[in-house]
């Protein structure tokens, strides 16, 4: 993967940058909360306006559990319409995690990015981080 800049983190994950190029959001593996959750996406999107960042690299292989289904409501229903109304966000790379039961994309929240996104699915950073660069 690309080298990435630190912009925020908290206890939930962390969010940094490969610049002129995309965020990348990443968990610790720590229980999720709402509110961190939230701020995470929050940062997520104060970083695509500064930048002007067009992609983001959400790796959720550490995710402890799924966000719960108001979070899952708030990411599709208000922080994605808001979002893409104020950045030029156009690429969404996700890597989930390997249980199923643990996943934020599940078929419910990749169909809600893809009526706004491009958005992909993989297994690995390097194939993530390549696509998003070649766009």
């Amino acid at each position: 993967m690309v080298p990435t800049r630190f912009y925020f983190s908290n206890a939930v994950g962390s969010v940094d940058f490969v610049p002129h190029s995309y965020v990348y959001l990443h968990w610790s593996g720590e229980p999720l909360t709402s509110g961190e959750f939230r701020a995470l996406y929050s940062h997520v999107r104060n970083l695509l306006e500064r930048y002007k960042l067009k992609a983001i690299l959400a790796d959720h292989q550490a995710m402890p559990t799924a966000p719960d289904e108001a979070d899952r409501e708030w990411l599709l229903e208000q922080w994605l319409p808001e979002t893409i109304a104020v950045t030029a966000l156009a690429r969404y790379a996700a890597l989930p995690t390997p249980d199923p039961a643990r996943r934020l994309h599940t078929e419910i929240v990749l169909n809600g990015l893809c009526r706004h996104l491009e958005v992909a699915v993989f297994e690995d950073l390097d194939q993530a981080s390549a696509w998003l660069t070649a766009a």
